[in-house]
């Protein structure tokens, strides 16, 4: 089991009318997925496109198992861009609609990510920050080639203009985490739009999420606030992702944990559980003392009452949903026992079929003495063709022989009348 806790917040901000923000977050066959996108702002329809961007994920990501977690953030991505492409080329009044999006998937206690834009994702362990993902935008193409630093760029005038987003002919893939990473305990995955990360800078939000007082979902409402009260000049949305450990940090959140609920039942189960223990003992002996005192030939049938009751309950289920069909409760559970019927009803064409396979195994036995009869008499056949190729091989030496035999005595007696 995935142990991780899951908060969101999204809000239109003091100064947009809209939201263009989209989230999800969802299970799906490559793990569970979590999904922030930021409509492009001040293009039209951006709320569509984000939107868009979401269900397609999501769709894609739940209906296809992929290889690899990169490989289903890579192929997702790129389907929603082409989703938002066609969609826009169907309606003018769309035209020009885009999208940034950042994932994560979280599989076998490891966290793959990627991203397009400029929307970002932190990473927060021992209680420091990571921009774990980096801006696709005009400004950071400038600290990349020297010309300005990070704080200056965190205030640049063009900070908004990005260099690549989903909706565009010529989207670059999605940039895709090299090696996934194992979260630390008590550490946080922070995925934000930048109505939160160009309102409030990163030690702040470091602040904010380390409040292991306070539950998830409240630190969530104040970084959300927190953008709000600089100006909440865009729509701002913030998923965040913790991953609880064991030790100080968790002690101190330990009454948010839903680990704590089940330790104060504990002791209430226990009882319930020695009480119907309790029940089912004295029943039995009451059962034993009746049976004692009623030991009769006569009453020796009641015996067997006692026991029906239990067998019998189980067929009286399966009967229910064909007797008492009106009753609400019975159609769930008989649909159920009927699929457990059907598939016991099956047993018996599989006992059918060893004897099916018992005459096949006859026909191959007696195809198989066919074919052994037909090899030997081949056999016999070859035998007896060598035998008598090698009776022809043995005639023809001994007329050689016999013919150089000759042929030495004729050279000899010509050597003796030479003399």
């Amino acid at each position: 089991m995935e142990n991780y806790i899951i908060a969101n917040r999204t809000d239109t901000g003091r100064v947009r009318s809209v939201n263009e923000d989209s989230m999800t977050t969802f299970d799906s066959p490559n793990g569970r997925v979590v999904v922030v996108c930021d409509g492009m702002g001040g293009q039209r329809a951006g709320d569509v496109a984000s939107q868009l961007a979401v269900a397609v994920i999501q769709d894609i990501l739940t209906d296809n198992m992929f290889a690899t977690p990169e490989e289903a953030i890579t192929r997702s991505i790129v389907a929603a861009n082409q989703a938002i492409l066609r969609r826009a080329s169907q309606d003018a009044e769309l035209s020009g609609m885009g999208s940034t999006c950042v994932m994560l998937i979280i599989k076998d206690g490891q966290v793959y990510y990627g991203s397009v834009g400029d929307s970002r994702i932190y990473y927060v362990s021992n209680r420091t920050i990571h921009q774990i993902t980096k801006d696709q935008s005009y400004v950071q193409s400038l600290v990349d080639a020297g010309q300005i630093s990070q704080e200056d760029a965190e205030h640049h005038q063009d900070k908004n203009q990005i260099t690549n987003a989903l909706g565009l002919d010529g989207m670059t893939p999605p940039v895709v985490c090299q090696l996934p990473i194992t979260p630390e305990p008590n550490s946080v995955f922070i995925l934000c739009s930048d109505g939160l990360s160009g309102m409030v800078n990163s030690g702040a939000i470091l602040h904010t999420v380390t409040r292991y007082d306070l539950p998830l979902k409240e630190r969530a409402d104040l970084l959300v606030r927190q953008a709000n009260d600089a100006g909440g000049v865009d729509n701002i949305t913030v998923q965040l992702v913790e991953f609880p450990g064991r030790g100080d940090d968790a002690m101190h959140r330990r009454e948010f944990s839903s680990a704590y609920v089940p330790e104060r039942k504990r002791p209430k189960s226990h009882a319930i559980l020695y009480s119907v223990l309790f029940v089912v003992l004295v029943a039995i002996a009451g059962g034993g003392v009746f049976w004692f005192m009623n030991e009769d030939e006569p009453q020796e049938p009641k015996e067997p009452k006692t026991t029906v009751p239990v067998r019998k309950s189980q067929p009286e289920r399966v009967k229910q949903p064909v007797v008492s069909a009106p009753e609400p409760e019975v159609p769930v559970a008989p649909t159920e026992v009927k699929k457990v019927i059907t598939v016991k009803k099956s047993n018996p064409e599989k006992t059918e079929k060893p004897q099916t396979k018992s005459n096949k195994t006859l026909e191959n036995k007696s195809i198989a003495k066919e074919m052994k009869n037909a090899i030997e008499k081949q056999t016999e056949k070859a035998v007896s063709k060598e035998k008598s190729s090698t009776k022809k091989i043995e005639k023809k030496a001994e007329e050689v022989k016999n013919t150089q035999q000759e042929k030495n005595n004729i050279k000899y007696e010509n050597l003796l009348n030479e003399k």
